[in-house]
């Protein structure tokens, strides 16, 4: 057998050696084939979106701030007021010398001050909803009920063509006046009233003279002015005769900036014409001669022409300043949204202070208990019963051999601690051992080092562990703010726009227990729809969910997209294999979350 195929190769050789083209062609072709048959049968690819879906749960949302430092021995420190008031109550085993334990009652405060300061902050908390929904009213009625094509914008547009329509109607009212105006103001000039010989401006010219050298400078000018007004006249009556009011805007305002000139130019020609028919008959009177009823009825005429030129002219003149106010309005209805955008998330924020101020005060009203916050012996004590304290004064001082945790944070971080914070601890020499802690002690003034401010804050721990060693180093986890029990989504299936917070919905429900739809997402025959909700605290992971959704609501995490490689052969069921290029949402915020899995 082998041998046969060994023979039948030679053939095969010596047949391609002695036709070489013959097998070239045949083996191009053959190459040719493989590839285009392969892509055809073998290899077919598809695209598909999907998205990853989760569904609003419930559990404990938590906002935690990190922060490094080390491990020190606790030695003297003091236990102070966080309110302010009269002591009612001192602890009788609060003396010097005396051994203390932590979380034991040192003393309480009347709360007088501290009801004085919850009504406060309610009242501020009360304004600051007034304000932002002021606020959100302003900014509904600048952008209406289309987002896409916001009311500012679209009243400014509107408001600008109504007034290139007015100026327009500016226009043609000038142009029924001016025709007789020039007609009159020509006829006055240029026609020979008083003979046959001298057109009337020659003859108040050259009647004048005889008593008043200066009689040429009111002629001259009455005639420059006459002619100017008329060339304007010209060319701004022909652009009027070839525009319209369906003209476009450009045309209209140059058309009434041109016949605004024109105007102003015919009320300086009637002006200059009334002024040389006046200097005629004062030189009359001067003369003691009587003067003709003639030029009475010119000085008329163009008086009554010159207050119509000038009503004109100001109806124009409005029409212009109108249509660049208009221009300018439509400019700024832009940054007339940003700034109400920008003045509706200031209220946002200033609510939120508002309400945490609020929650601050209402601690500190049913918190006027103060306790020991670490283990040791009493060095001193410094108030009596019926003391008044201040928040922050020093009540008692404790000399202790425990082990605190030693935090340094930046003045941005350090706003939002405050004694009797949660905290969890864990070290670097020490792997997997989590301590937890309560924050006992915050800097009041900071330190500045190369224009950078930190502030330093105390942990005591819950429990003293052997294997924690002063000097050591430790990261710190401290609770600033949780609410348990809550509705909550992950932080990156929320969304913000410039009205608010929303996520995206399908029309349809899924099995999220399925871990195919888990891993790799559903597809849809529609998209995902914006639904508004209400937010409440915004955790490290997730988010508060206050209305808008109920629990078990499915709604979009993120999106994916799939490329689906589908290998098939003749008369055989191909075998698939499948890759996932993750798009949106972005990763989840690092922080700790304490609840149910998702």
């Amino acid at each position: 057998m082998i041998n046969k195929i060994k023979n039948f190769l030679k053939t095969v050789w010596s047949y391609i050696k002695a036709h070489k083209i013959k097998s070239s062609v045949a083996l191009i072709i053959l190459i040719i084939a493989a590839y285009f048959g392969g892509k055809y049968f073998f290899v077919k690819e598809d695209e598909q979106t999907r998205y990853i879906m989760t569904a609003v749960t419930k559990g404990t949302v938590e906002f935690s701030i990190s922060g490094t430092g080390q491990v020190e021995a606790a030695g003297v420190k003091e236990v102070s007021s966080e309110a302010s008031g009269k002591i009612t109550y001192l602890n009788p085993n609060v003396k010097v010398g005396n051994s203390i334990k932590s979380g034991t009652l040192v003393a309480i405060i009347d709360n007088a001050d501290a009801q004085r300061s919850v009504n406060s902050a309610e009242l501020a908390v009360e304004n600051a909803k007034d304000a932002l929904k002021t606020a959100q009213i302003d900014l509904d009625n600048l952008i209406g009920s289309d987002q896409a094509n916001p009311e500012v914008i679209q009243d400014a547009q509107d408001d600008l063509e109504k007034s290139y329509e007015d100026g327009y109607n500016d226009v043609s009212s000038a142009f029924l006046d001016f025709p007789s105006i020039m007609k009159d103001l020509d006829s006055i000039l240029f026609d020979r009233s008083y003979n046959n010989y001298q057109k009337n401006i020659d003859y108040y010219y050259s009647a004048s003279l005889v008593y008043d050298s200066s009689a040429e400078n009111y002629k001259i000018s009455a005639q420059n002015s006459y002619d100017k007004a008329k060339a304007s006249y010209d060319a701004s009556f022909a652009k009027y005769k070839t525009c319209s009011i369906y003209s476009d805007s450009q045309e209209i305002s140059s058309l009434i900036s041109d016949t605004y000139e024109t105007s102003k130019l015919i009320a300086q020609s009637l002006k200059d014409a009334l002024n040389q028919i006046q200097f005629y008959q004062e030189k009359l009177n001067d003369s003691g001669i009587d003067i003709p009823s003639t030029s009475n009825s010119h000085i008329s005429t163009l008086s009554s022409h010159l207050g119509t030129t000038n009503s004109n002219t100001s109806s124009l003149f409005n029409a212009t300043s109108d249509i660049e106010n208009k221009i300018d309005a439509l400019d700024n209805s832009d940054e007339e949204i940003r700034s109400s955008q920008l003045a509706l998330k200031s209220k946002q924020q200033a609510l939120q202070t508002a309400e945490d101020n609020l929650e601050d005060a209402k601690d500190s009203l049913y918190d006027h208990s103060i306790y020991a916050n670490l283990s040791g012996t009493i060095s001193a004590v410094n108030i009596e019963s019926g003391d008044r304290v201040s928040s922050g004064s020093s009540l008692i001082t404790i000399v202790t051999t425990s082990k605190i945790a030693s935090i340094t944070m930046s003045e941005t971080d350090i706003a939002n601690v405050k004694v009797g914070n949660k905290a969890r601890l864990t070290f670097d020499a020490v792997e997997e051992l989590e301590v937890e802690g309560v924050v006992s002690q915050v800097d009041v003034a900071g330190s500045a080092n190369s224009g950078v401010v930190s502030y330093g804050l105390e942990i005591s721990f819950d429990t003293d562990n052997e294997t924690i060693k002063p000097g050591m180093s430790v990261s710190a986890i401290i609770i600033t703010d949780s609410k348990e029990d809550v509705l909550m989504l992950p932080s990156a299936a929320v969304k913000e726009s410039g009205r608010g917070y929303y996520v995206q919905v399908l029309n349809k429900e899924y099995d999220l227990t399925d871990r195919q739809v888990s891993i790799r997402g559903v597809a849809s025959d529609t998209a995902p729809e914006n639904k508004e909700v209400q937010v409440g605290l915004m955790g490290d992971e997730y988010t508060e969910i206050t209305s808008g959704l109920e629990e078990g609501d499915q709604v979009v995490l993120r999106q994916s997209t799939s490329q689906t490689t589908t290998s098939t052969s003749s008369g055989s069921a191909g075998n698939s294999t499948r890759t996932f290029n993750i798009q949106g949402g972005g990763g989840a915020p690092s922080g700790s979350f304490t609840g149910p899995g998702m």
